[in-house]
């Protein structure tokens, strides 16, 4: 990142720690389901003395194996995840492997709104969504912050300075 003339760093900001265990929450779901679903079908194999060994601790050993990696690489997701205001652009970095960087000048900065899912409602953290003109979408979003109404009114402040000058 290139902090250019001129500019300051107003915010820099991390997605919450409960990023961590809501960002792979669902896949994790999903497998304790898989692993529910095989055990059950396992436990059948055992009962008709199909398989050598209990077929139910294997697959719950693979979950949890494949559920300690998905942590794992949560948390990489949420240290390479950095959010930043400056006094004239919005930046948001992420990705492990592939990274991603994008940016936005305040004076195109037409929308922010702050999107709450009932995980992060769960534990008290909210996104934070930025849209551009000329886009039906949102651009970007600053994920999981711990105060995403603070984060927003700091960037609206700017965004406001900005126009005006």
């Amino acid at each position: 990142m290139v902090i250019q003339g001129g500019e300051e760093i107003v915010l820099t900001l991390r997605p919450s720690p409960w990023f961590i265990l809501l960002y792979p929450i669902r896949m994790i779901v999903v497998l304790a389901i898989i692993a529910t679903l095989l055990s059950i079908v396992g436990s059948m194999f055992d009962k008709l003395g199909i398989g050598q060994r209990p077929l139910s601790s294997i697959i719950w050993l693979a979950a949890a194996g494949i559920a300690v990696v998905l942590m794992s690489w949560s948390v990489l997701e949420w240290r390479f995840r950095v959010y930043i205001l400056t006094t004239r652009r919005v930046l948001t970095f992420s990705g492990v492997v592939r990274r991603t960087q994008f940016e936005t000048s305040l004076v195109h900065l037409r929308q922010t709104m702050i999107h709450v899912s009932v995980g992060e409602r769960c534990v008290g953290v909210g996104s934070l969504l930025f849209a551009t003109a000329g886009t039906a979408y949102y651009d970007t979003s600053w994920t999981m912050l711990s105060d995403p109404a603070g984060a927003q009114r700091k960037v609206q402040n700017l965004s406001r300075r900005s126009e005006r000058s």
